[in-house]
């Protein structure tokens, strides 16, 4: 039996036979429950993977192919088979294997994306550059090809004819985090056909020699309009095959050798289950085991139980949504993020104001725009890493036009274990840039609340972000609690003043609770900035440190340095922040913390030496 541990490199798998192939392919999955069960990590897109990417690398040659995983969050097979099994034990740690795809990590890992839907534009680039020998392989799931950057990606792939095409692999298995939605999941649907019709396709093919299965697809192609639906990537250009089981070893591994000698763009679409081999994670449709903690294998549930009364920020924000809304009616957008959010309840209870997009921000921020136009009230939620995407349509479809659009910008701040492209300290600075819009982050769930109730009677358009973390409920929250956006001391001080947003405060309280030379303000109003309350504070002649979970370029560090500027002021401002040169890895959020200057010791040292140096 192959030991996982001593594999360094993919060349063995070549001489395997399929026997031996599909007990690799058991012993992966077996593996994968184990580590992942302690480690935490993406459970279910991998499992389902195992074996796609056995034949990828039975097939191809890894030494001279390139391999494109989209998102990179179902590749832990591949670091498996590239070397990297020893190294799961430090999965999704600080300094250990990356949960995604790392060019720091592998030869093998080619493209580096914790994003969806941006392989097939990537291949493009990589198609034209690399040697005319050599072949292009992108890995994309069905709920990421229908984003618009893929789709502009097939767009342009689909004319490519001669040596250079690529082969897109559809890894379809009905889901993105949680379930696909929108037409083109319908569309999906109707090239997948029946149960019927791909147990024969199938059966027809490997009971066929391949010369014959090639000469009935070229057929089929020949007289589509008489035997099948149009289908949207023969349209654009792609010699289509499928769709075919992706969990059959042995005839994933005859359908790459097919499409391996095309000389076509070539799209080969495979159904497989995610969640395969574990059955609470193939049974899970709401999203659950897409990513998990550490979880015990026998029930399948978190080994760490959540604390009578603690609630996530995303929680809490869904159930003042419901609440909310059986006073007031408002619709609800979010691109793909109806598990993260835990907005199942807010869709089920109002089906008609609550619409999921799929992973098109884009689209989500425009849709809202247009909602507000109507002079209706509506809500945009999205994690702080994804909100990037839609930076245009942000600044110039709502903030531009001053239209009235709330939005929750969700995983403010360090993230933790999803590393490097999805930490959430980018956002500020984005939306510092844009005209008409608000900025707030509350302390803790109660004002989390206070501040949607004061968006919902404000008129322009208004970002409320809040982190990945929870917050201790110690009495019934009052939904209809509402507050305003003037800062407000939480602690006066004699030698320095912390300006600070979010439950970083709650922890600046805890570690300066017993020194009387530092006080503590409470900034809820990221953008615009409380002059009245800063002139007040100013005039205190005392230095003022910014501690911020953001990258230190146009945040509220630099508005308050304006603000002293403008009004002539002589105190002392320092910036608490991370370096735009520095990329924030993955990690417990604790370690991160304590890596990156963000932990209650490294706070008080900064805090001490600004001191000292007054």
């Amino acid at each position: 039996m192959i030991d996982l541990l001593k594999i360094k490199d993919p060349s063995f798998i070549k001489d395997l036979s399929i026997k031996e192939l599909k007990e690799l392919a058991e012993l992966i999955r077996n593996f994968l429950i184990e580590n992942i069960s302690k480690t935490g990590g993406h459970l279910s897109s991998n499992l389902g993977i195992v074996e796609i990417t056995l034949a990828m690398y039975y097939v191809f040659d890894p030494e001279k192919d390139k391999f494109l995983f989209d998102v990179g969050h179902q590749s832990y097979v591949h670091k498996i088979l590239t070397g990297r099994a020893k190294d799961f034990t430090t999965l999704r740690k600080l300094d250990g294997l990356s949960g995604y795809i790392n060019k720091n990590e592998s030869k093998y890992d080619i493209w580096e994306s914790g994003h969806s839907s941006t392989s097939i534009s990537a291949m493009s680039g990589i198609i034209l550059a690399s040697d005319a020998d050599s072949r292009v392989i992108s890995v994309i799931g069905d709920s990421s090809i229908m984003n618009g950057v893929a789709i502009e990606g097939l767009n342009f792939l689909g004319q490519l004819k001669g040596s250079k095409h690529p082969i897109i692999i559809l890894n379809d298995n009905k889901m993105g985090i949680s379930k696909s939605v929108g037409a083109l999941s319908k569309a999906f649907s109707k090239l997948r056909g029946s149960h019927l019709n791909r147990f024969l396709k199938t059966v027809t093919n490997k009971l066929f020699p391949a010369f014959l299965t090639t000469a009935f697809h070229k057929i089929k192609r020949g007289i589509k309009g008489f035997i099948q639906q149009d289908n949207i990537f023969e349209d654009m250009g792609f010699d289509y095959y499928g769709p075919y089981d992706g969990n059959d070893l042995k005839y994933c591994i005859r359908a790459m050798k097919k499409i391996q000698k095309s000389k076509s763009p070539v799209v080969l679409h495979l159904i497989t289950k995610k969640g395969k081999g574990y059955i609470p994670s193939e049974n899970d449709t709401t999203g659950d085991y897409h990513g998990v903690s550490p979880f015990d294998i026998k029930t399948g549930l978190p080994i760490e139980k959540p604390k009578d009364g603690e609630l996530s920020y995303s929680q809490v924000v869904a159930n003042f949504l419901v609440e909310k809304h059986k006073n007031e009616s408002f619709f609800v957008v979010t691109p793909a993020m109806k598990a993260g959010a835990k907005l199942d309840e807010f869709a089920k209870l109002y089906p008609k104001d609550f619409y999921d997009v799929g992973i098109a921000e884009e689209h989500a921020a425009v849709m809202s725009a247009g909602i507000a136009l109507m002079n209706k009230k509506v809500v945009l939620l999205m994690y702080s890493t994804f909100a990037q995407r839609a930076f245009d349509e942000l600044l110039n479809d709502i903030a531009r036009q001053n239209l009235n659009v709330i939005i929750g910008i969700d995983r403010a701040g360090i993230v933790g274990e999803d590393g490097e492209t999805h930490q959430g300290i980018y956002d500020i600075s984005m939306f510092m840039e844009m005209p008409n819009i608000k900025v707030l982050m509350p302390r803790n769930s109660i004002d989390t609340v206070g501040l949607f109730n004061y968006a919902f009677t404000d008129s322009g358009p208004i970002v409320i972000r809040y982190p990945r973390g929870k917050d201790l409920i110690t009495e019934p929250i009052d939904y209809n609690y509402k507050i305003d956006i003037s800062w407000e001391y939480l602690k006066k001080g004699e030698k320095i003043y912390i300006v600070s947003f979010g439950p970083d405060l709650n922890r600046l309280l805890e570690i300066f609770k017993n020194n009387c030379d530092v006080g503590v303000v409470y900034a809820k109003s990221i953008k615009p900035i409380d002059e009245s309350f800063l002139n007040d504070l100013f005039m205190q002649e005392l230095p003022i440190m910014v501690v911020e979970q953001t990258v230190c370029s146009g945040t509220l560090y630099h508005q308050i340095l304006d603000f002293k500027e403008k009004n002539s002021f002589k105190n002392r401002i320092y910036s608490h922040a991370f370096n735009c040169n520095t990329i924030i890895k993955h990690g417990k959020i604790s370690d991160v913390y304590e890596k990156y200057g963000f932990s209650n010791s490294k706070l008080l040292e900064a805090v001490n030496e600004v001191i000292y140096e007054a």
